[in-house]
């Protein structure tokens, strides 16, 4: 015969003074202290209760249904103020155990989700937002680099250039006008700067700079004009030649050998500028202007090798003498153009004639008239 356990007692009914025999057996073999641990299932009941497997559900165990498919269990209590459910501690009667009730608010899952999943989907979706602002941003960069590379080639590998044609030059090489210019070949056509090419031109008094044309992708054009000495002066034991604007050509003390080609010009007060690549400076504006119209037209007239020399020493009363012998008064410098005109065609009817020596007065162009020398 079994002997009972001491640990095991008649529990609440022996507690409660109800005879022996009026206790169920289930109760009398309930335990009495610390339950025991198991380690199953912790819904399945003791084997001296097997009557209670009967009440249950026979989806206990296998956690099947709807209730275990919630992402969270059990609802979340709270007040419509803080949200938080208030507790009350109460004794349940005739067990004298403890039981907490919850009051306030219930806030019952929505859509499947408690408000803290919700919290928690929210969370999630922010972070997912900042991925994707994130992949936008970085996608940005990309693209912008890819442009930055592509511009990158296009100017120093499509659009480089390549090819230097110097055109109006005679006695300045090709290789010193590119060199003047400052124009390399594999810079970008692109960023190629006129003003900056014309400005180094101009440097040099050799050059005038005329224009730049590009061809695209890569070949560069560059347009010059020499400048070319038409006068030349003695000063101060110095022999100077200078083009149209008074610039100074070159610089020498041999007086022995003049330039046979140029107008020798006399009776300018100058005042600076006497060094070759300067532009010489006169005492006068109405001196410098006279200078300048009257060696400009004659280049356009085409008569500047005709001329031996001009005296500018009287703004009212300029005098010219051609190689031939003529002498030309054209009075003042008013009408330059059509005084120089009337004295070509003077000169070529009286070379036709066979006349050599005289004065030919054109300071009245339309009616130019011819003093034959003394004595002719």
């Amino acid at each position: 015969m079994n002997q009972e356990d001491p640990r095991r007692t008649a529990g609440a009914g022996a507690e409660s003074g109800r005879p022996e025999e009026q206790v169920r057996d289930w109760q009398r073999n309930t335990w009495f202290g610390p339950s025991p641990h198991h380690t199953g299932n912790p819904f399945d009941e003791p084997d001296d209760a097997p009557e209670l497997r009967d009440s249950r559900s026979p989806n206990v165990n296998d956690h099947v249904g709807e209730f275990w498919q919630q992402d969270s269990t059990g609802y979340h209590f709270g007040d419509t103020q803080s949200g938080q459910g208030k507790r009350k501690h109460r004794r349940s009667e005739g067990t004298g155990q403890q039981r907490t009730e919850f009051t306030g608010s219930v806030q019952p899952v929505r859509n499947g989700k408690s408000r803290a999943s919700g919290r928690a989907m929210s969370e999630k979706e922010r972070q997912e937002r900042r991925n994707r602002s994130g992949r936008g941003v970085k996608a940005l960069f990309i693209s912008l680099g890819a442009v930055a590379v592509l511009l990158l080639i296009a100017r120093y590998a499509v659009f480089s250039i390549r090819e230097i044609r110097v055109i109006g030059n005679s006695s300045v090489t090709d290789e010193d006008v590119v060199r003047v210019s400052g124009i390399r070949e594999g810079d970008s056509i692109l960023s190629l700067d006129e003003k900056y090419v014309e400005a180094r031109v101009e440097s040099d008094y050799r050059l005038q700079f005329r224009y730049l044309a590009k061809t695209l992708p890569s070949t560069v054009t560059l347009s010059v004009r020499e400048r070319e000495a038409c006068c030349w002066l003695t000063y101060g034991g110095i022999l100077y030649t200078m083009d149209k604007n008074r610039m100074v050509m070159t610089e020498t003390e041999n007086l022995d050998e003049l330039p046979a080609s140029l107008v020798e010009v006399k009776g300018l007060n100058i005042r600076s500028g006497c060094r070759v690549g300067q532009t010489m400076i006169l005492a006068t504006q109405d001196q410098q202007s006279i200078f300048r119209n009257l060696f400009l037209e004659m280049k356009v007239l085409g008569c500047t090798g005709l001329i031996l020399e001009a005296d500018l020493s009287n703004a009212n009363s300029i005098l010219m003498q051609t190689r031939e012998g003529f002498m030309v008064s054209l009075g003042n410098y008013l009408d330059l153009h059509a005084k120089l005109r009337s004295m070509l065609l003077v000169r070529s009817e009286l070379i036709r004639m066979g006349v050599s020596g005289g004065i030919i007065n054109v300071s009245n162009p339309v009616s130019p008239v011819y003093s034959p020398p003394k004595g002719g």
